[in-house]
């Protein structure tokens, strides 16, 4: 895929930069860049593509990017409206020679080499360990010089030897030279925006420009998994949202989501999270 290549601006006198984005809604169209990018949401809420995969992203949450990863995250429908209370967030970036061609390859820097070769999966930190690496995330704000690099350095460590869990199953590698720079973008924030409402594969091939056997083709090749395999796992990550932040009954959920019987909702639910929606909302409830 080639989503839009970012230029993070870099002060030529830095190897690390710092990112405070505070807007309505985050940046939702699909990008990736040369640097490594380990974000903080303070505030906010929706979906997090990273890769090939998706997961929820709320205050807290910490997620690490590798370098060409191509990623966005999807404010919930809130944000984007006029009186949006507003999101949040923290990044650092930095390159693989930000230190020197040679530096991640000390045998001292093995253990963080390993977790910089992972991080195309996109690394999402445990809840257990956000909170400790989140402010030394925030510490880096007021870090100059060597000692952000010295806090960039405990924050890699704290990563390595903490539990996470990640976006995409296994490493991905991505094909970033094909046309069509905007094609799966669009796919991606249609479907994010418009997935409790009746979607099928003609209407999306309409929309991205292609019959539906190049669409179909065209999205499990750089997905690795079909249109509608993609729609319901949206239409989950969405549903586990509802289970928690409402009381509405699972099957008013299940069609607020897209599903058109409780019965396909279960089986989906089970398929992706393996377990049941009711299941899901107890154990998380506790």
């Amino acid at each position: 895929m080639k989503p839009i290549l970012f230029k993070i601006p870099k002060s030529s006198k830095a190897s690390i930069l710092i990112q405070v984005d505070e807007e309505r809604h985050f940046y939702d169209k699909l990008h990736y860049h040369p640097e490594f990018q380990i974000t903080l949401v303070e505030k906010g809420d929706g979906l997090f593509f990273g890769g090939v995969g998706m997961g929820k992203f709320a205050p807290g949450d910490i997620f690490f990017v590798g370098q060409s990863t191509p990623h966005l995250l999807k404010s919930s429908k809130r944000y984007y409206q006029e009186n949006s209370s507003g999101v949040k967030s923290i990044s650092v970036f930095f390159n693989y020679n930000s230190f020197g061609d040679s530096f991640f390859e000390l045998p001292e820097m093995r253990q963080l080499k390993k977790l910089l070769e992972i991080t195309s999966r996109v690394i999402k930190v445990s809840e257990g360990e956000q909170l400790r690496v989140g402010r030394l995330i925030q510490r880096m704000l007021d870090l100059k010089e060597h000692d952000r690099i010295i806090g960039l350095m405990e924050i890699l460590r704290d990563i390595a030897n903490s539990e996470v869990s990640y976006i995409n199953s296994d490493v991905v590698t991505y094909q970033l030279k094909e046309q069509g720079i905007k094609r799966l973008d669009s796919v991606l924030n249609y479907t994010f925006t418009h997935y409790s409402e009746t979607i099928n594969i003609d209407q999306i091939a309409d929309l991205a420009n292609l019959s539906r056997s190049q669409f179909s083709r065209y999205f499990k090749e750089r997905t690795g998994k079909s249109y509608m395999a993609f729609l319901n796992e949206v239409r989950i990550e969405n549903a586990c949202s509802m289970l928690l932040d409402s009381q509405s009954t699972i099957e008013a959920i299940s069609y607020d989501v897209g599903f058109q019987n409780l019965s396909n909702f279960n089986r989906q639910f089970k398929k992706i999270k393996n377990l049941t929606p009711s299941a899901f909302r107890n154990i998380n409830q506790l």
